[in-house]
């Protein structure tokens, strides 16, 4: 057993089709069925049960994915740290879409005035595809709002985020004092894509009411929310950092429902594993420092 074939296994396990693993390291389909055999023969066990030719991991399977995860992650960390130290500091961050538009790219510009030489990716998609990353060692850390819940990740709460209803300049509850929620129920509630957090995060929100929502435009962006509430007399529930501007030029401004308040919390994760690289240690102090910063603003 090589680490070569960890490799493989790994991106079997990844693209779910020999074929598409081996596309993706470039190599003969054979070669790829050679490597995945050997293991099963060296080990004495069955790694992939084939169902309709794709290919899904056995409970052993799992079990030796997550340890050459863990090597081939470790590995990885060894890779950068030898092959840039001395030269600059680089650094993989994840975020979700909110902390991704927002909180990271002052962060990233703090990061490289206190580090000098430093290089970075960041990868901005949904919560649950960030996590995932980040378990799997394709992130070095990550930035997400609400709720993480995996045993191979330090989760710590950085800030607290507030989801607000908002609606179009001109909508006709606009500048009510008080809405009914049957008023409330009269409009399209504009939404996330169906299994998106932010959509759960949604219903959340409004379950206490007892609201009977009409959630018949949904889509796949924020962005795509926004201008979708500028023309037509929809609502949705987003968070109050991503609506800021628009509120302040007076396009878009917040329905007053003192009965709905809902916080989430933003959340710093890493792999517990994970090798702290003075890049990464470079990051979190910046973190703390900005998170220091808005509590004092908060206070003042």
């Amino acid at each position: 057993m090589t680490f070569h074939h960890l490799e493989v296994f790994v991106t079997v396990c990844q693209e779910k089709t020999m074929h598409a693993a081996a596309q993706k390291l470039n190599i003969s389909q054979p070669a790829i069925s050679k490597s995945i055999a050997d293991l099963e023969k060296y080990y004495h066990i069955k790694l992939f049960e084939r169902i309709n030719h794709r290919l899904y991991l056995t409970p052993i399977g799992e079990t030796m994915r997550d340890h050459a995860l863990q090597i081939l992650g470790m590995f990885q960390d060894m890779e950068d740290e030898i092959n840039i130290q001395g030269k600059h500091n680089h650094i993989r961050i994840g975020a979700s879409v909110s902390v991704g538009t927002c909180l990271l790219p002052p962060l990233i510009q703090k990061l490289k005035q206190k580090l000098d030489q430093t290089t970075y990716e960041v990868v901005v998609s949904n919560t649950s595809e960030i996590e995932q990353l980040v378990n799997d060692y394709a992130l070095d850390l990550a930035l997400v709002e609400g709720y993480v819940d995996n045993p191979n990740l330090v989760v710590r709460h950085i800030l607290e985020d507030e989801l607000v209803m908002v609606v179009r300049a001109g909508h006709p509850l606009s500048g009510k004092l008080e809405i009914a929620d049957a008023e409330l129920e009269q409009y399209p509630f504009i939404t996330r894509e169906d299994g998106s957090r932010k959509r759960n995060q949604l219903e959340h929100y409004v379950q206490p009411q007892g609201l009977t929502l009409t959630m018949n435009y949904s889509c796949t962006s924020i962005e795509a929310i926004k201008q979708a509430l500028l023309s037509t007399d929809g609502i949705s529930v987003l968070s109050k950092m991503m609506v800021e501007k628009e509120i302040e030029k007076g396009v878009l401004t917040i329905l007053p429902r003192n009965d709905m308040q809902f916080k989430r919390s933003i959340r710093l994760i890493y792999h517990k594993s994970k090798y702290i690289s003075p890049a990464i240690k470079a990051f979190l102090a910046v973190l703390d420092d900005e998170i220091q910063q808005s509590a004092n603003n908060t206070t003042a």
